[in-house]
């Protein structure tokens, strides 16, 4: 009998973003994964028992490449500017992976506040805080109100309805930035 071809996890997922990559996560089949790998799809069900735990790891793993890309951002000179720039660039160079992670069902939020609650966001209002003296709560306005057209431009992008210059982003993120930054100054300044 000959011995068993054991097939990693990490082999199963590599091949899995590699197919969602090219395909989106429509084009994600337990046949195709098989193929590539040369196996058959037992493996597959071995190690992840059906499909949906399978897209379930897959979108962790693609997280975590997300996660890696948005802490580039944080060497720009401008950090918050940085990742704004990171999130549309990932949108960019990886269409269906940013439609698999922001733009399929598996996103359901109530409020763009909702979007934000996490506590890699409370650092992120803390940089804003820090970066404009805002108070917590106009920080964490300006934050979703540039999220949302952050990922705006990025849904555009990932589309393919929309191409801009790396130029154009910068100058309509600053320009929002600026503008957001005055409106909940004067706020802040009339509540006093």
């Amino acid at each position: 009998m000959p011995p068993k071809i054991k097939i990693k996890e990490d082999a199963i997922l590599d091949v899995a973003l590699e197919i969602t990559r090219k395909s989106g996560i429509e084009g994600l089949n337990a046949r195709e994964i098989a193929k590539i790998l040369g196996c058959s799809i037992q493996p597959l069900f071995r190690t992840f028992q059906n499909m949906d735990n399978l897209k379930t790891a897959l979108y962790q793993k693609v997280g975590e490449y997300f996660n890696s890309h948005m802490l580039a951002g944080m060497h720009h000179p401008i950090p918050f500017l940085g990742m704004g720039l990171a999130y549309i660039n990932f949108a960019t160079q990886e269409k269906n992976l940013f439609k698999l992670l922001f733009m399929s069902e598996s996103i359901a939020v109530d409020s763009p506040m909702d979007m934000i609650s996490g506590d890699d966001n409370l650092e992120v209002i803390e940089l804003i805080a820090g970066m404009t003296g805002l108070n917590h709560d106009h920080s964490k306005k300006l934050y979703v109100d540039i999220w949302l057209l952050t990922h705006g431009i990025a849904a555009l992008v990932a589309t393919n309805h929309c191409q801009f210059s790396h130029q154009e982003i910068e100058t309509i993120l600053m320009d929002a930035f600026k503008g957001y930054l005055n409106l909940f100054t004067k706020k802040e300044e009339d509540q006093s």
